[in-house]
């Protein structure tokens, strides 16, 4: 059905256009239900850059954005919202799929967007200031009526809160615009390489360099204090997510390795939805360690 859609998608480009639309205009309609359709138009967007070049891509962002501006104002009111709720994500998709096109390297794409998302963080705490004073207030004025119907004090949770809402915010949009990616390029293995994603994917390692500065900005994160320290953990969480693709990629090596059944991967992937907060750290961390293990190449052996 995925592939199918994806073959529609890239038979003519205002089919491409009608497709990333009303993805990003269906994630509008029963939230957080439906939420995850707007990563199927950035998907679009990233296929038809990496198939196409960068005009074409581009020309999808600036059509799609305008119908979805018209269906705005038409239908809810909600233009400005849908319009930049999809150019946040559809943009850095676009970027990153020129990247993997002219280098068509997957590791460099996915460290220039943990630099972009250190970038977009580094703008937030100059822009607000202190984050954490910005969100407090506005995360009391949307969640406090909610926690007290609930019976719970809203004074328990909310410093944590606004604490961690730049780090997680800036961490989705960089997870949501990999995922975008990763599904343009195995949408376009689909189409047009059969079988060449999955050598691609389970190939994937990020080096020592990356390694050394993820493990240098953990390291001045435990050390410092204050807003740099502050910082400095943010950006942990953008790396975290980097390291965890890499830690996905790393047990679908071993899982094809040893010619185990596919189940291995759908129970991981039930686990990880039902217990992120656990198990996003230690997949990210067993990422990490694959740079200096080599696990793949040790289960190679011993397969």
């Amino acid at each position: 059905m995925m592939q199918g859609l994806a073959a529609f998608a890239m038979s003519a480009r205002w089919r491409a256009i009608v497709v990333a639309t009303l993805s990003a205009a269906g994630a509008w309609l029963l939230p957080p239900l439906t939420s995850p359709l707007v990563y199927l138009g950035g998907a679009v967007v990233g296929l038809v850059t990496l198939r196409h070049g960068a005009l074409h891509g581009l020309g999808v962002v600036a059509a799609g954005g305008a119908a979805l501006a018209a269906f705005g104002v038409m239908s809810s009111g909600f233009a400005l919202p849908m319009l930049v709720g999809a150019w946040v994500l559809w943009l850095p998709v676009w970027a990153l799929g020129l990247l993997l096109r002219s280098t068509r390297s997957l590791v460099l794409s996915l460290q220039v967007a943990a630099a972009l998302g250190v970038i977009v963080l580094g703008l937030a705490y100059f822009w607000l200031g202190q984050p954490t004073a910005w969100w407090a207030p506005r995360l009391e004025e949307m969640l406090g009526p909610v926690f007290t119907a609930q019976g719970l004090d809203v004074g328990s949770y909310l410093p944590q809160l606004a604490r961690w809402m730049t780090a997680l915010s800036v961490a989705a949009l960089i997870f949501g615009a990999l995922l975008s990616l990763l599904l343009a390029r195995a949408w376009q293995a689909g189409l047009y390489n059969p079988g060449g994603f999955g050598v691609e994917f389970r190939a994937l390692r990020l080096g020592r360099s990356f390694a050394v500065l993820s493990l240098a900005t953990a390291a001045t994160a435990a050390v410092l204090s204050g807003s740099l320290g502050q910082f400095m953990a943010d950006a942990l969480v953008t790396l975290l997510v980097i390291y965890l693709l890499q830690g996905l990629a790393l047990v679908h090596a071993i899982v094809h390795s040893m010619q185990a059944h596919r189940g291995w991967l759908i129970g991981l992937y039930t686990v990880l939805l039902l217990a992120a907060p656990e198990m996003m750290p230690l997949l990210a961390l067993l990422g990490w360690m694959d740079t200096w293990i080599d696990f793949r190449a040790r289960v190679g052996r011993s397969a």
